[in-house]
């Protein structure tokens, strides 16, 4: 018994027409994209369409891709392309607002209002990053990726990621530290 095809043979039956092996690829690959666009734009609803513009526009280009190897880093390149005319186009970065629940109300009614104050207070934390450190992020902990494959996805090293990552822990670390000795 066979495992699940690999990303390159799943691209190379795309490019032959097989819209099976590409959903396949757009499922596997989904994640990276709305990262990669959230890491521009902050915002849930506004990056899960433009990771759904970015497979758009990878179906488009698929003949174009010659290293199957790169795909994810072709796809998290395209996402963050994407969002970025977005927000050319739209003159607006808007703020996350939207990330789904993940307290069950039943078990304890008062943790839902709890959650989403502290979810508003991260994102807002993250909002305040530069692009490349909250990028680096996404990566890190929403993607639980490792650094040198980060560093495949952005084509920057991933001692320099390993900083971005450092300083933007830092910099959250202290943003709470303060709000806390203010309350």
């Amino acid at each position: 018994m066979t495992g699940a095809p690999d990303d390159e043979a799943l691209i190379i039956a795309a490019k032959r027409g097989d819209q099976a092996a590409f959903g396949e690829l757009v499922q596997r690959h989904f994640r990276a994209a709305f990262a990669s666009a959230y890491a521009v734009l902050g915002n849930a609803g506004d990056a899960e369409e433009m990771a759904q513009e970015t497979f758009v526009q990878v179906f488009q280009k698929l003949e174009k891709l010659r290293e199957p190897a790169a795909f994810t880093g072709w796809v998290w390149r395209i996402a963050r392309d994407t969002a970025l005319k977005h927000i050319r186009k739209h003159r607006r970065m808007v703020r996350v607002e939207n990330v789904p629940e993940t307290v069950n109300e039943d078990d304890a009614p008062h943790l839902p209002m709890v959650a989403d104050e502290e979810k508003a207070e991260l994102m807002a934390a993250l909002n305040e990053l530069p692009d490349d450190m909250r990028e680096a992020l996404l990566m890190r902990y929403w993607e639980e990726l490792e650094y040198e494959e980060m560093a495949k996805r952005t084509g920057v090293s991933a001692a320099a990621l390993y900083q971005r990552v450092c300083r933007a822990l830092k910099r959250l670390r202290e943003g709470y530290d303060a709000k806390n000795e203010t309350a």
